[in-house]
């Protein structure tokens, strides 16, 4: 019985040698895949909108003020949260070369997107206006170099000591 299952597994975990394959028809086929399920998404986004639009319609006025006040208060927490991550994102990107004082003068809602997310490009080009990087470790000019003449003249070893070195030569150590 065992003998069967192992050929069997055999046979459906690889394909025949003798089998092709053709990658783009494969590519092809999965473009198509892709387009009909981005085809499915925008015909569900936009069915969502009218439904959205049908329940509103549908809504007493208080059910209208109540939604209302619901948006703006999470507009207004999106808005809060979104500056706190441009805060944020300015420090990464900066690398600590744009301060807490420099942020505060800033308008930091222009660096958010429509989504409430932080904007990278335009916050990598506020970075690269406002704190430019510093100058590469390449193009500095060599300082002095050290003396290294100076210092204890001292011409014992480094790990030598004077004392048990004359209590050895005393005592006839070696």
């Amino acid at each position: 019985m065992s003998e069967s299952s192992t050929a069997t597994d055999n046979a459906t975990e690889a394909p025949e040698a003798t089998e092709t394959v053709d990658w783009q028809a494969e590519a092809e086929k999965w473009k198509t895949q892709s387009r009909k399920q981005e085809e499915r998404a925008k015909a569900n986004a936009a069915a969502a909108k009218e439904l959205e639009q049908f329940r509103a319609s549908q809504m007493s006025e208080t059910e209208k003020v109540a939604a209302e006040a619901e948006q703006r208060g999470r507009s207004a927490a999106l808005a809060e949260m979104g500056q706190r991550l441009v805060r944020a994102e300015f420090a990464a990107r900066s690398g600590g070369r744009i301060g807490d004082d420099t942020l505060d003068d800033l308008n930091l809602a222009k660096f958010l997107d429509e989504d409430g997310q932080p904007d990278v490009k335009a916050i990598d080009k506020a970075v690269a206006r406002l704190a430019p990087p510093a100058e590469q470790e390449s193009t500095r000019k060599p300082g002095p170099r050290p003396d290294l003449s100076q210092g204890s003249g001292s011409t014992a070893p480094l790990n030598g000591d004077p004392l048990l070195d004359s209590l050895k030569l005393k005592l006839g150590i070696d």
